[in-house]
């Protein structure tokens, strides 16, 4: 049932004509999306170190090729507080890794 939105229609009319059962449904992806059970990546600790790694890594590298002073150390001072929060991170490991064996453990409905 696919019906055209005329000009100057509000969302509240557009969405008035769908059946109250499909209203704010929009398109297929986000339908299938929605039914889908979430998942909780057993690596997401791994995944985030590695990426605020490479991230401070990269902006070291901008820093040194850049010409600018004041970017070089923006980009510096960026790269440092990054590794300030991946010290953090690693301080708490044993916690973060507790809160996501529970979520893997107990699931999305909160059951085992």
């Amino acid at each position: 049932m696919t019906e055209e939105i005329r000009s100057g229609q509000t969302t509240a009319e557009a969405t008035s004509a769908v059946p109250s059962e499909q209203q704010g449904i929009t398109g297929g992806a986000r339908d299938r999306a929605e039914r889908t059970r979430p998942e909780i990546n057993r690596y997401l600790y791994e995944n985030l170190v590695s990426n605020v790694e490479s991230q401070i890594e990269h902006w070291t590298r901008k820093a040194a090729r850049q010409p600018d002073p004041d970017t070089a150390r923006t980009l510096r001072t960026k790269a440092e507080g990054l590794a300030y929060a991946l010290r953090l991170l690693s301080a708490f490991e044993p916690e973060f890794r507790e809160l996501t064996d529970a979520a893997i453990r107990f699931g999305p409905n909160g059951r085992a």
